[in-house]
């Protein structure tokens, strides 16, 4: 199977220290799959390190996966989420 052949996908890794929203997620998997016909993965990390970008796979024709990036960016950031901001205030 070659790369043409394989439905888009988008690959998230989560950020060490971070959750899923998992309403975030519904929203994000919802529009890949209306927008692109992609689906998504998430890699949940046990360990700190790594790549933290997100990742294309597969053909996302007819976008350009820069534009696609840009367009999801904003939707990948609400799915992650960390409490340090409370651990600090308290």
């Amino acid at each position: 199977m070659s790369e043409t052949d394989l439905q888009p996908l988008l690959v998230l890794h989560t950020p060490a220290g971070h959750e899923i929203d998992p309403q975030a997620l519904g929203e994000l998997t919802e529009y890949l799959g209306q927008q692109y016909g992609a689906a998504l993965l998430i890699n949940k990390r046990t360990v700190p390190g790594g790549p933290a970008s997100p990742v294309l796979l597969g053909r996302w024709h007819p976008a350009n996966p820069t534009d696609v990036l840009i367009d999801l960016t904003p939707r990948v950031a609400r799915v992650f989420f960390n409490l340090d901001w409370l651990e600090q205030s308290l």
